[in-house]
């Protein structure tokens, strides 16, 4: 968790976010209240705001870490999303 691959807030996982931010890349961040990964996952998402990129949240009620593995109406939901955030970017 605590490694600057998975978790930009720590080494000098913060330095890239200011290339992300030059790029004009836009972040997707998201999960759900079951994970018990979801409160870092909202840091995350704060963190990289605060460094001026832009970031789609998408935070949904139910489900559980990994919820998209078995549960078809999940994935639809996350296929949807990553469908919209893509489709944002081609336009």
């Amino acid at each position: 968790r605590d490694h600057e691959y998975c978790n930009p807030t720590v080494g000098d996982g913060v330095g890239g976010l200011d290339r992300v931010r030059k790029l004009g890349w836009r972040v997707l961040v998201s999960g759900c209240d079951g994970d018990p990964l979801m409160d870092h996952q909202m840091a995350l998402a704060k963190v990289i705001e605060e460094k001026g990129v832009v970031v789609v949240r998408s935070f949904t009620e139910g489900g559980c870490h990994g919820a998209e593995v078995r549960d078809l109406i999940k994935q639809k939901q996350l296929h949807d999303l990553i469908k919209d955030f893509i489709s944002f970017l081609q336009n």
